[in-house]
């Protein structure tokens, strides 16, 4: 399943709008436990996860459950989201390594219970605080469920990262750069090839912004995106989608590229730029990924 280029929020007290995600096909629906539920429906959130997750995996897509952040009730939330179809758990808030540690232990002893393969359900930790920033190569190297960090780029409307980074944020942006850079870096260093950005801050319905934020999202090398609104969802879909130009020159690239070795060359002049063997596997990559989509 992974990677995942496209995840829906979506409030798991709000049982009936699990069918309504699947419907603008995302890669997978992360249900919130967390923010988007109030108090008093958390009960309800919890005791929905199940039947939930089961429609999403009867529909093939993944299922993230966006959990709250560590306390005494955390054993009991992960007993209500292990199931089989499980795809990962967000842990918000995170700060120090022996955080993501319990996390696992608590994952690997449900799924005992579950009777579901161990190691299957991931782990991406949201690193909402300075500390958890600082050390989010710890973060992602401190257990293999780790798939990747989760990130943040948003508009000029303020979130945990930027309250706890301390910054501003802009229409620009350029005061997240390194932030994002940074948690794109730290999370492939660890071996956790799939970051993820969420994408906030921007009126819902101004789909350009959220594309601009998308594609910034995708070129600083986020693997994905977690989005909040539904009609976001093809706007991420089409960003991570090779176009048919991307296909076409990488397709040239290979075919060129294999002629030179023919000819006992290691690298080849293609479309006015040389082209060696650190070029390819981009394009293998992306051709990949088209032949992704079409399946």
């Amino acid at each position: 399943m992974w990677p995942i280029r496209s995840a829906l929020f979506v409030p798991a007290h709000r049982r009936d709008w699990v069918g309504k995600a699947i419907r603008v096909a995302p890669g997978a629906a992360v249900l919130d436990i967390e923010d988007s539920v109030p108090p008093e429906h958390k009960p309800q959130a919890m005791a929905n996860l199940a039947a939930a997750i089961a429609e999403l995996r009867e529909a093939g897509v993944g299922a993230f459950v966006r959990i709250n952040p560590l306390h005494d009730g955390t054993p009991a939330e992960i007993a209500a989201a292990v199931t089989e179809g499980l795809t990962a758990i967000v842990l918000p808030k995170v700060a120090t390594p022996g955080e993501i540690r319990r996390l696992h232990d608590l994952l690997s002893y449900q799924e005992g219970r579950a009777g579901i393969a161990h190691g299957s359900v991931g782990i991406l930790p949201l690193p909402e605080t300075a500390e958890g920033m600082r050390d989010a190569f710890e973060i992602a190297r401190a257990s293999p469920r780790v798939r990747g960090i989760h990130g943040a780029l948003s508009g000029p409307v303020s979130g945990d990262f930027a309250r706890a980074f301390g910054f501003r944020a802009t229409t620009g942006g350029i005061e997240q750069h390194y932030l994002a850079s940074k948690l794109v870096l730290d999370s492939r260093a660890a071996g956790a090839m799939h970051p993820i950005a969420g994408i906030f801050g921007t009126p819902q319905t101004d789909l350009d912004a959220v594309e601009r934020l998308i594609r910034l999202a995708r070129d600083f090398g986020y693997a994905g995106v977690a989005v909040m609104h539904p009609s976001h969802v093809a706007v991420a879909n089409a960003v991570y989608r090779p176009t048919p130009e991307e296909v076409a020159y990488f397709e040239g690239l290979l075919a060129a590229f294999e002629a030179a070795e023919k000819a006992g060359l290691g690298a080849v002049s293609y479309q006015g730029a040389m082209v060696d063997y650190a070029m390819l596997p981009l394009a293998h990559e992306v051709l990949a990924e088209a032949r992704r989509n079409k399946a």
